[in-house]
């Protein structure tokens, strides 16, 4: 059967199924991933419960630990979406904590969907239905993905030492080449490298991303920033190991789980980086424990994830609240979607210039 120009209907059929396979691909691979890597985790950590000789024989768990780790992982939701303030402050936006807040867990849905971009979508979505305009929430999101990779890495450090030589790599050279990689990453952040990024996105998608400069020394405040939200993660973690009787020494401990969440972060397949960021934090803990205190890291990397998924819903019902009930998220999203299908769309030059003019104040 033909088109009436003339034309096989079964070419256009093929080349309408193009872009469905690019989705369906990664789409399967990513819970492939996540399924084998579950897989794994929950194999050896029946295999360890049945050689302990029972769950009690294997943990020695402490209920409070556990609720105080859930705490500090709150206190660490609050410093993300103050980071994400701050980023957007940087870029030249103007957003309450509240709002980020609200932004920052409505939008943590999109991380399930395999790809990373959901989230991201999302999140310069509702910041533009916040009054940040689409000029500072993709640069402030382009900042955050830069910042999560750069403090990953730095929280990575206190690990070096035993991850060098697991692999059998000199220890100071494999430190070296770590510092280089961070000092690389934040030289991209330098609004030289910027200005080539946003001519870049303006040639390939059409956007207009420029700005007056912030500074370099104001970009680089968002380290601390960063470094704090990351900090408090490890702390909350270190707490959930104790509460499951794994003792772990400080430094290291703290480090551990975001540098598994980094890990996760950067496999673009998996959907959260569920799976992998716990066989990752697996393996990262096994190189710091005694081999006669392993037998419950299993169950802990599991347990974690868990731990993170209760957490992240517990702050996502507090966004909702803050935004004002699920009928004002469901209202939001609906304007997020009809202002991404604006085709042509092209930046308004006032709300660019009340962003540069707002700039100054906001790095106050």
């Amino acid at each position: 059967m033909t088109s009436p120009d003339g034309g096989g209907s079964i070419h256009c059929a093929g080349a309408a199924n193009k872009p469905l396979m690019r989705r369906t691909i990664p789409l399967m691979l990513g819970i492939l991933l996540t399924l084998v890597s579950i897989y794994y985790l929950v194999r050896i950590s029946l295999a360890n419960v049945r050689d302990a000789g029972g769950l009690s024989a294997l943990l020695d768990f402490d209920p409070l630990l556990l609720i105080a780790s859930m705490i500090v992982l709150q206190i660490h939701f609050v410093s993300a979406a103050w980071s994400w303030k701050r980023a957007c402050a940087v870029s030249g936006g103007r957003i309450s904590t509240r709002s980020a807040y609200s932004i920052q867990f409505i939008s943590l849905l999109g991380k399930y969907i395999p790809g990373k971009v959901w989230a991201a979508v999302g999140k310069v979505g509702l910041s533009r239905h916040a009054g940040v305009s689409i000029q500072s929430a993709g640069r402030a999101l382009v900042l955050e993905t830069l910042f999560i990779v750069i403090c990953s890495l730095i929280m990575a450090l206190p690990l070096t030492p035993t991850i060098s030589n697991r692999l059998g790599m000199d220890p100071v050279l494999f430190t070296a080449a770590l510092g280089l990689l961070i000092v690389t990453l934040l030289l991209t952040a330098h609004p030289g490298t910027h200005r080539r990024f946003t001519r870049l996105i303006r040639k390939v998608a059409g956007r207009d991303l420029s700005c007056v400069d912030p500074g370099f020394s104001n970009i680089l405040k968002l380290i601390p920033v960063y470094l704090t939200v990351y900090l408090l993660q490890g702390m909350a973690f270190h707490l959930l190991a104790l509460s499951f009787g794994v003792h772990l020494d400080f430094l290291p401990g703290i480090a551990l789980f975001p540098t598994s969440v980094g890990v996760g972060f950067l496999m673009l397949l998996a959907p959260a980086g569920i799976g992998v960021s716990e066989v990752a934090l697996l393996w990262l803990m096994r190189l710091i424990v005694p081999t006669s205190e392993q037998g419950a890291l299993p169950l802990l990397a599991l347990a974690s994830r868990l731990w993170l998924t209760v957490s992240e819903i517990i702050a996502f019902a507090t966004a909702v609240f803050l935004r004002g009930g699920w009928r004002a998220v469901r209202e939001a999203m609906s304007s997020v979607r009809e202002r991404g299908g604006e085709a042509g769309e092209r930046p308004d030059s006032a709300g660019v210039s009340a962003d540069c003019d707002s700039l100054d104040e906001d790095m106050r």
